[in-house]
């Protein structure tokens, strides 16, 4: 059995797609209240604490498995190097980039994987990233960061984010970019994403019913000790969450209406999705220390309305039995904060080859995890 360990995990974008990798994850740390819930409701075997890591001592991590971790991931919080932010220098959130990779100086994985938002390569932040590298370099052959977009990986959103990797040369071989890239695959579309999709209404449960493409295969599999039971019972009968709609004014209406696929609407700048193209990032909106502020959902191509939290998951990579919050204010928060688990999934499984880790165990058919979830 591996050792993988999310750092900063969210609810949890990186643990899928590392499950499907082959890596399932075993401990998983997270300050959000809200989206720590979220990742121990959907991977039920993996040890889910809300910590803050800023205030840790990584010796104490240790204690939660055996033996050396295979792999460690993570995204520490961006804020002070996103193009979207201020880009404050200063900003304390900024410190945990380092702390991520003084955890796993401590922690000794045999590789680790960051992501992080492209801004951090700037020449005004990258003097932090190489500062947190020295902490592994002796130690770690560090693949050069590379920005990479989860469209190239079959996502059906464009996502840019910075991939730091690095391995135990004694330990870990034939692990690149090169191998990567092999795993790279055309986007996906909104109209593929949001097909069969309900329109939202008064009850957050709809009936999908059983539709099946390509994309919607793909994002619905299903892995081993994966999901909460009662949304995959649900699911399992056609019955998905995230239906509730954003009430809007009939003006608000006609203004969207109006506003062509693929431009932004004039009044709230709110952008109108394109059905034919994945869809710009989704983003997450401010934290309560900037304010609590909602970032501006997409226009949905057909109807004169912003997407429903099941939309954005679609959109976003995420199987429609994957259970976020109750309010939209958060699932969407989650959703926009969240790594693509496609994106993920394609940069750890160069990982797991490299690391010897076979997926057929985690591979299973819908019966299958049904009777193993059962037992």
């Amino acid at each position: 059995m591996v050792t993988v360990i999310d750092l900063f995990s969210g609810c949890g974008g990186l643990s899928l797609g590392a499950a499907r990798a082959g890596l399932p994850p075993k401990i998983a740390i997270e300050l959000d209240g809200h989206a720590a819930a979220a990742h121990s409701k959907n991977f039920p075997k993996c040890k889910t604490a809300k910590l803050d890591l800023s205030r840790v001592d990584p010796r104490s991590l240790s204690s939660l498995y055996k033996g050396r971790p295979d792999l460690v991931i993570g995204g520490p919080p961006c804020q002070g190097f996103s193009y979207i932010g201020k880009r404050n220098q200063s900003d304390p959130r900024n410190d945990l980039l380092d702390r991520f990779f003084q955890i796993v100086a401590e922690l000794q994985p045999r590789a680790f994987m960051m992501e992080n938002v492209p801004g951090l390569l700037d020449r005004s932040s990258i003097q932090m990233l190489e500062r947190a590298l020295d902490r592994v370099a002796t130690e770690y052959t560090i693949l050069p960061p590379t920005i990479l977009d989860a469209a190239d990986f079959g996502a059906a959103t464009h996502r840019k984010r910075v991939i730091v990797i690095g391995y135990d040369p004694l330990d870990v071989d034939n692990l690149s970019f090169e191998q990567v890239n092999k795993h790279r695959s055309l986007p996906a579309t909104v109209w593929q994403a949001l097909e069969g999709l309900p329109e939202p209404g008064d009850k957050d449960i709809a009936n999908v019913g059983f539709f099946e493409s390509p994309y919607i295969s793909l994002v619905n599999r299903r892995s081993k000790n994966l999901g909460d039971r009662a949304k995959l019972e649900a699911f399992n009968n056609g019955q998905v969450s995230g239906f509730v709609a954003t009430q809007h004014s009939e003006e608000v209406q006609r203004r969207f209406a109006k506003t062509a696929q693929g431009k932004t609407e004039k009044t709230s700048r709110f952008f109108r999705l394109d059905p034919n193209e994945p869809a710009r990032t989704l983003r997450a909106g401010t934290g309560a220390d900037r304010g609590s502020f909602q970032s501006a959902r997409p226009i949905h191509y057909k109807s004169p309305r912003v997407i429903s939290v099941r939309e954005a998951a679609r959109i976003q990579g995420f199987p429609d039995w994957f259970d976020f919050h109750p309010t939209k204010w958060h699932a969407h928060r989650m959703i926009g904060n969240s790594v693509n688990p496609l994106f993920s999934e394609a940069i750890l499984k160069a990982i797991s080859i490299a690391l010897g880790v076979s997926r057929t165990e985690i591979e299973q058919s819908d019966d299958q995890q049904l009777a193993v979830m059962a037992n």
